[in-house]
Formats: C-alpha cells, sequence, structure tokens
C-alpha cells in the first residue's frame, strides 16, 4: 500500500504541481524506505466515549483489526539497544522522553529544520547560477545592460528554486532570503560595474588630455596634426568608455573639446 501510494505520477505534460508532488513522494520514500499501511475500521460511533469503553463494546472486527495489527507490529519491530544495552518498556519511555525534551531545545533536527537545511542547499544552487550569469556580462557595462543580465539571472534563479524547493511554508521564506540575497550579489556588482567603469573612463580620458597637452607645446602645429589627434581621442574614449561614469566623464571630454577651440583659435586664427 505504501510503495503504491509513493509512486511517481507520470507528468508529460510537465506540470509543476505533479513535479512538486512527485518530489515530495520521492523524499517520503527515501525517509521511510521500510514503511508499511494497515487500516483499522471505526471502533464505535461513539468516538467521544472510547476511551471508557471495554473491547466488549467496540466493534468485533476493529478487534479483530487491532489484534492483527499488534502482531505486525511486533513481527517488525526490533529491541531498542542504547550504548549497547537492551531497553526494557520503562526505559525506552524514559529514553523516549529524553529525546523529545532534546527536540524540543532544537538539540536534535526536526523535520522542520531539515526541510530548511534542504532549501538552504538549493538556495545556495540559484545564488549560484545567479552569479554565474551576471559574471558573462563582463564589467563595465551600461547601467541598462547589467539590469537586463540581472533580470535574467533573477528569473533563472527563481525557476531553479520553484522546480527543487521542498515545503510550501518553508519555500515561502527561503523564496525571501534568495531575494535578498540577491539583491546584495546586484548592489555590489553594481559597485564593482561604477569602480571599473570609472577607472577605464580616467584612462582614456587621461590619454585625450596627455596627447592635447604634447600637441599644445610644439613650436609649429599642424592644424591638421592638430585635429586628427582630438577626432582619434574623442573616438578613442567614445568606444573604450563604457559604464556609468561615461557621461561624467563625457563632460569633462567636453571641456577639452572647448580647450581645442580655444588652441584652434590662438595659432590657427
Amino acid at each position: 500500500m505504501v510503495d503504491e501510494a509513493l509512486q511517481r505520477v507520470p507528468n508529460n505534460n510537465g506540470d509543476t504541481n505533479i513535479d512538486e508532488l512527485n518530489q515530495i513522494r520521492d523524499s517520503l520514500a527515501v525517509m521511510g524506505d521500510n514503511s508499511t499501511a494497515f487500516s483499522l475500521p471505526q471502533p464505535h460511533l461513539q468516538r467521544t466515549k472510547l476511551c471508557d469503553m471495554e473491547d466488549q463494546e467496540l466493534d468485533p472486527l476493529y478487534v479483530k483489526k487491532r489484534d492483527q495489527l499488534k502482531e505486525v507490529v511486533a513481527s517488525m519491530i526490533k529491541p531498542k539497544i542504547v550504548q549497547g544495552r537492551t531497553l526494557n518498556g520503562t526505559e525506552f519511555v524514559s529514553f523516549l522522553g529524553q529525546i523529545v525534551d532534546a527536540l524540543n531545545k532544537g538539540e536534535i533536527p526536526s523535520a522542520g529544520s531539515l526541510v530548511e537545511i534542504f532549501n538552504k542547499a538549493i538556495l545556495e544552487r540559484c545564488l549560484k547560477v545567479y552569479s554565474e550569469i551576471m559574471g558573462r556580462a563582463g564589467l563595465p557595462v551600461s547601467v541598462d545592460e547589467l539590469r537586463e543580465f540581472h533580470d535574467l539571472a533573477k528569473d533563472e534563479a527563481r525557476r531553479l528554486f520553484n522546480k527543487q524547493h521542498f515545503g510550501k511554508h518553508h519555500a515561502a521564506r527561503s523564496i525571501l532570503k534568495l531575494d535578498e540575497e540577491i539583491k546584495k550579489v546586484y548592489r555590489n556588482l553594481g559597485q564593482a560595474n561604477e569602480y571599473q567603469s570609472s577607472k577605464l573612463c580616467e584612462a582614456r580620458f587621461s590619454e585625450c588630455e596627455d596627447k592635447m597637452e604634447r600637441l599644445q607645446v610644439l613650436k609649429l602645429p599642424s592644424m591638421a596634426k592638430f585635429d586628427a589627434g582630438f577626432l582619434l581621442c574623442n573616438r578613442s574614449f567614445e568606444t573604450d568608455c563604457v559604464g556609468p561614469a561615461k557621461e561624467s566623464y563625457r563632460h569633462r571630454m567636453s571641456k577639452v573639446s572647448l580647450f581645442h577651440l580655444r588652441v584652434e583659435i590662438a595659432f590657427f586664427p
């Protein structure tokens, strides 16, 4: 009965709900590979008085099935051995009480904590997928392009999480955690993008500035050489300077352009 209940449901259409059901069944099958099932009929219609009833007052079929269940349990159980010593009934009850206390104190993983650990591992894999996709951006890039990579990577990470997570209640908390971690990574990448952009644009701007200064100190500067140098410098800047720092450095380049115009007026009136 248990094996039949835990069999995977065919899912030729890729239904996400069926995928989740199959995932739960697979997990239960692993956790309880030696499980069995035994059904009992209702002992009596007056269920609120069951504790006060004798066996002869109960449904005979129930009594018969109950005794069969006792035999099944007795055939399956093995003596509980703790530290090399077999426990009797009283000792086992005491031991079980200690286990319950430890569970309540969080000293032994509960089913809920195991689910959290399971989802935490999935969350780490999702973050890895997000980071791998973001790594393809190749900083520095424009803010819009970085945002496009972020949206793509976030969707892929969420898709993976939705496919592999376990438990709806714990999954809701885990997905919030995933979003928080993604925001942190994205914020750090944004800062790194600004730094790389500033570093690259500063290098190109400095090259242009140095080149124009060298042309300025020539005794007989050539108008054609001056213009060609400035155009080449400006083209190199526009091509190589990318990312969020480009606009501010473009403003600085406009000042170089104004300087170029003044030089032309001074040397080539």
